[in-house]
């Protein structure tokens, strides 16, 4: 309801007679309640010291009628004048307990009433007890037990008596205190009720109309700012005309503010990255353009940074999406910390990352840069989840493309992968092409097995005395057109592409198949890819193979590499899988001893029947003496573990002459014999020999 500012004049005036009149019933009425308070607190007082009295005559009375009790079974000589005087006592204790005044609380009253019934179920008892001592003392004792017992009934409703006086005297004391200080509350809020008004009223004029006008007038002129002050109107609860203006310019200010709130979150959502708040692909694209477009200008040249976290997957499995989520930001503030102000971080999706910087001296900054990252990364190895990286990076050349330009630099991040990860690799012509000869392979080793493309080869091993004890089955890929394909070429191809464990498994038939036409006494070492571990059901596909082919599993050497096989979170897995290889009766071998990062340890978790020492130390072991003691060291290591040790890439007969005087076990190299797809003719077992095996079996 709208008030007009005469009627609001009328209404101060008649609220401050009202509250005059209010002053004076207040005052009144708390003098009512407080008097009455008072007398409550009078008559509890009083009541009080009486239960003090009355437990005065209780205590005196269980006195007097302990001590004669004991004195009669004692039988000691009792006045008559005790016996008067405690007669006495019991007369005036059954007076106590007078019936309680109606107006007290139901808590007292009802502890009174039952001290009442107490009293007077005590004094008969007592009085039989006393009978008893005087005439006879022996049925005291029997008569005791009720004795005490309405003896602490008694003490205990006036124990119950005295704690609901207390409580009642308490809570009449904190009603009076509450009462005058709301009493006094009252009154001083009805005088400053007044004085406000009084002053209200004279100062109403030109602060309820002038000066709101004023402000609303000011507030109009500024409507465009966005400093807070423009944004507050007064007047927003008022009822009169002036409530109505201030409401409208308020809610229409509003509505434009969350409007340019919502287009500038709409704007940052549509350029960044919500998780890292980094730029998204969208704002890079845009900002790689707009360098390239200026560096025409300026002559800066814009180098393109492409970066993968390494293991990413890993840490996801590991840690979950959360520990993945936290992973990203810490990537993001590690990179925005590397890089300068006028450089663009961006965050282009899952867990790639990209970088445009552009500058007057390249590559020189963009190697700067790669060297900053480097280092950063380096600093996390201590952390609980470290950052890796592989980086590729690209430097605009001519009026080169957005789109050419990055994938140069995807391109120099592939080459990063390839060569372990975690490191940063320039892009360069020559690139393009590996990049492309790699992706072809990819493709044509899909159907190199069926063309016929793939063989397998054999490699002799040796006892140190040149005696052939088995052969290792190694992997061949003759291309069409490309002619031998080098197994360190393709083979990290096939690990990449996920066709290692079908190759692996046609290689294991293959050889096994060849292996069942050998002598009984000669082995086949089979090389297993770190990949290949993922197959959980690796082993039994292996034993199967070999079951079908007729060759026991006693014949069978499986080789893995410990810098990869047996590190990493699969570390448990992998040494399960080779033990139940290891307990169906085929050995395992550390191949490239040595060259891992954890031989020891290895040593120490997994019992190898067998150690290869890596070819690098025996090309080295007659001119290099680190190499050589690394070589008797391994020797007098496999001794003492029981496992047999096999050197390989043996290609002069002064090496094998060492290694036999060293007590080398086995070896293998050119020396001894090359791969071959069809292995010496000592190999096969006559039908002589196949004969004596089955009389034998």
């Amino acid at each position: 309801m709208r008030i007009s500012i005469a009627s609001r004049v009328s209404v101060a005036c008649a609220a401050l007679l009202v509250l005059s009149l209010l002053v004076a019933m207040l005052s009144l009425r708390a003098g009512e309640h407080l008097q009455a308070g008072n007398r409550q607190i009078d008559g509890l007082t009083h009541m009080l010291r009486t239960q003090d009295r009355d437990d005065a005559l209780q205590r005196q009375l269980r006195l007097a009628v302990g001590e004669v009790t004991r004195d009669a079974e004692q039988h000691k000589p009792i006045a008559p004048a005790r016996w008067r005087s405690l007669d006495d006592s019991l007369r005036a204790f059954a007076s106590t307990g007078a019936p309680s005044p109606a107006d007290l609380p139901p808590a007292v009253t009802a502890a009174m009433g039952e001290t009442l019934r107490a009293t007077r179920a005590f004094v008969p008892v007592a009085e039989h007890l006393v009978i008893l001592a005087r005439r006879d003392p022996a049925a005291i004792k029997a008569a005791m037990p009720d004795f005490l017992a309405a003896l602490k009934r008694l003490e205990t409703s006036r124990t119950d008596v005295r704690e609901a006086l207390g409580m009642a005297i308490e809570a009449a004391i904190t009603a009076n205190i509450a009462l005058t200080q709301a009493s006094a509350i009252r009154l001083t809020i009805v005088a400053i009720a007044a004085a406000a008004l009084l002053f209200a009223s004279a100062a109403w004029l030109r602060l309820r109309l002038v000066a709101p006008i004023v402000t609303i007038a000011a507030r109009l002129r500024s409507f465009d700012s966005e400093q807070p002050e423009a944004a507050r109107v007064p007047g927003l609860r008022r009822t009169d005309e002036l409530g109505d203006l201030a409401r409208g310019l308020s809610e229409y200010r509003q509505a434009v503010e969350e409007r340019r709130i919502a287009q500038r979150r709409i704007d940052f959502l549509a350029h960044h990255d919500a998780l890292t708040g980094l730029p998204n692909r969208l704002a890079f694209e845009s900002r790689l353009a707009h360098e390239l477009a200026r560096s025409r200008r300026t002559g800066d040249q814009v180098a393109v940074f492409a970066i993968d976290m390494d293991g990413f997957k890993a840490i996801n499995d590991r840690h979950g999406h959360a520990g993945g989520d936290d992973a990203l930001r810490r990537a993001a503030r590690l990179l925005s910390g590397c890089s300068r102000a006028d450089d663009l971080v961006a965050r282009i999706g899952g867990d790639e990352f990209a970088i445009v910087q552009a500058a007057a001296g390249q590559p020189q900054a963009a190697e700067a840069l790669l060297a900053r990252i480097a280092a950063a990364v380096a600093d996390t190895a201590g952390a609980e989840v470290a950052i890796r990286m592989s980086i590729g990076v690209a430097v605009a050349a001519g009026e080169q493309a957005t789109d050419d330009l990055y994938n140069d630099a995807d391109i120099a991040l592939y080459r990063a992968k390839s060569d372990g990860g975690n490191t940063g690799r320039f892009y360069d012509t020559g690139l393009q092409d590996e990049i492309r000869l790699k992706r072809r392979l990819g493709r044509d080793l899909e159907t190199a097995i069926e063309n016929d493309q793939c063989y397998v080869v054999f490699q002799p091993i040796a006892t140190s005395a040149m005696r052939i004890v088995g052969y290792e089955a190694l992997l061949r890929w003759r291309h069409p057109e490309l002619g031998e394909i080098a197994p360190s070429q393709f083979i990290p191809i096939a690990e990449s592409t996920g066709w290692i464990g079908t190759i692996g498994r046609w290689m294991a038939d293959r050889a096994l198949a060849a292996a069942a036409t050998w002598r009984s006494d000669l082995t086949l070492s089979l090389n297993l890819s770190p990949l290949q571990f993922r197959d959980a059901d690796l082993v039994d596909t292996l034993l199967g193979l070999a079951e079908r082919r007729g060759i026991a599993p006693d014949r069978l050497a499986f080789e893995v590499t410990e810098s990869a096989t047996l590190l990493g979170h699969h570390r448990d897995t992998v040494l399960a899988m080779l033990r139940r290889l290891q307990d169906a009766g085929a050995r395992i071998v550390m191949d490239d001893f040595g060259t891992g990062h954890s031989s020891l340890s290895n040593l120490k978790d997994f019992r190898f029947d067998a150690l290869k020492i890596d070819r690098s130390f025996v090309a080295a072991m007659l001119v290099d003496q680190p190499s050589a003691s690394i070589i008797r060291a391994t020797i007098g290591l496999g001794r003492s573990l029981g496992a047999v040790i096999v050197a390989e890439g043996v290609e002069q007969q002064r090496q094998l002459d060492v290694l036999r005087e060293w007590g080398c076990d086995q070896v293998q190299g050119y020396l001894i014999g090359r791969p071959a797809r069809d292995v010496a003719a000592g190999a096969r077992r006559s039908r002589r020999d196949a004969l004596v095996d089955q009389l034998r079996t």
